[in-house]
């Protein structure tokens, strides 16, 4: 029986664990209700696979235990027998109290469609039971016999005539042998939420088989059975057969977990120093020019004036001199498109580090290489560390106060790049 079970077990897990990508769920549990007997106890464990969110299906094992108690006063009266001497005589019997104990245990596979979200789930499906044991335990006290001819409307009560046997209590244990079941099986209930990965899950359930695990044909609870020995009483139960059903309350911790596909999560972020080449697929226009603070040092002296046809581009701070590039982009071409998907994967790291170090700032520089005039250059330059500041807060909602932006004209040949440098406030 117990190899059957695993086989189940597997049969229904290694599929889903093979094809299952978005999540899974384990849980214990416990049932307790009622059932065709009287009560029904459930303890157990499931495994829930999700591959589509929501939905999925759950399998697992739980163990079934049903039990009702029987007290009562029994009398009544076996078929016609004939005596020795070839006379009908019809043996009579009673008790003062008898009492029988009715057990169902059963492993239960539930396979099963299930619902489930942040507040409640739901699922249907059957359950195959494997009857671990059905058995009947009977004791009896006070058993009064008597045998009555109806031909001469005479009543016997010596317990020795005619073999009646020895009057006395007793007890004894009845095993009946059943087959599996099939049951349909429905469930559903709330969900509360501890965290992230564990839940508390309480809900309810009913079941019913689809076949009788047994039929028996019963004789009487006391009877007067002769053989070729004697004539000897033999006590028998009454559970005539078993289609299990039962409903109740079921109580489950949960410990869940989400996978993430590649395609959903965020790329690496790459180390500093690190020299980055962009392809650009699609030029558009960049956004007009805007006029962008310079921030300076208090130290910093006023730069010396200059003849009104000479061009100097403004200094940068003094905290970003002589400090190691955090972020370097280098263009194959004098402009970059914000929806060039490098570029945009580009950024997204420093978003990603940004949002890290919510405390951070960013300042960018760009550069240019020789253009017509130093103005040009400069404008160009300007441009790609603007191109930077766009993409993060148009694409990556970063708030534009946390994002500087600089020019430092043109430098030598092929000299198009953009140098990013992630400052903290203390840094400064």
């Amino acid at each position: 029986m117990k190899n059957k079970l695993s086989t189940l077990i597997l049969t229904a897990v290694f599929p889903a664990l093979l094809f299952a990508e978005h999540s899974y769920e384990l849980d214990v549990h416990y049932g307790f209700g009622a059932s065709e007997l009287s009560l029904n106890s459930v303890p157990g464990f499931a495994i829930s696979i999700y591959p589509v969110k929501n939905f999925g299906f759950t399998t697992g094992a739980e163990y079934s235990w049903r039990w009702k108690t029987k007290i009562n006063e029994q009398s009544g009266t076996n078929p016609f027998a004939i005596d020795s001497e070839g006379d009908t005589l019809i043996f009579k019997y009673s008790t003062d109290k008898y009492k029988q104990e009715l057990q169902g245990q059963m492993w239960q596979v539930p396979i099963m469609l299930k619902y489930n979200n942040d507040s409640y789930y739901a699922a249907g499906g059957i359950k195959i039971g494997l009857v671990q044991k059905a058995k009947v335990n009977i004791n009896y006290e006070g058993l009064k016999t008597e045998g009555y001819y109806p031909q001469y409307n005479l009543t016997l009560t010596e317990p020795i005539f005619q073999g009646f046997g020895e009057q006395r209590d007793t007890s004894f244990e009845t095993k009946i042998n059943s087959k599996p079941l099939f049951m349909l099986a429905l469930e559903g209930g709330l969900k509360l939420k501890l965290n992230d990965n564990f839940a508390l899950l309480a809900g309810i359930f009913a079941d019913y088989s689809l076949n009788k695990g047994f039929s028996r044909s019963l004789p009487p609870v006391i009877e007067r059975v002769e053989d070729k020995n004697g004539v000897v009483l033999v006590a028998n139960d009454t559970w005539k057969s078993w289609r299990p059903w039962s409903v109740g309350i079921v109580v489950k911790f949960s410990f869940s977990y989400e996978t993430k596909s590649e395609e959903n999560s965020h790329p690496p972020i790459q180390p500093p120093d690190t020299d980055h080449n962009i392809v650009v697929k699609k030029e558009v226009p960049p956004p007009p020019p805007v006029l962008i603070p310079i921030l300076r040092d208090s130290s910093t002296p006023p730069s010396p004036p200059v003849p009104p046809d000479t061009f100097q581009f403004p200094l940068l701070p003094d905290f970003l001199l002589n400090r190691e590039v955090d972020f370097i982009f280098n263009y194959p071409e004098t402009r970059t498109s914000p929806s060039d998907s490098l570029h945009m994967v580009l950024v997204s790291q420093i978003a990603d580090t940004l949002r890290a170090k919510p405390a951070s700032q960013l300042h960018c520089v760009g550069y240019s290489e020789k253009l017509l005039s130093e103005s040009v250059a400069y404008e160009t330059a300007l441009q790609r560390a603007l191109r930077i500041r766009y993409t993060l807060t148009r694409f990556y909602g970063i708030e534009e106060s946390r994002v500087f932006i600089y020019s430092q004209g043109s430098k030598n040949s092929g000299y198009r790049r953009a140098e990013c440098f992630l400052i903290s406030p203390h840094a400064k």
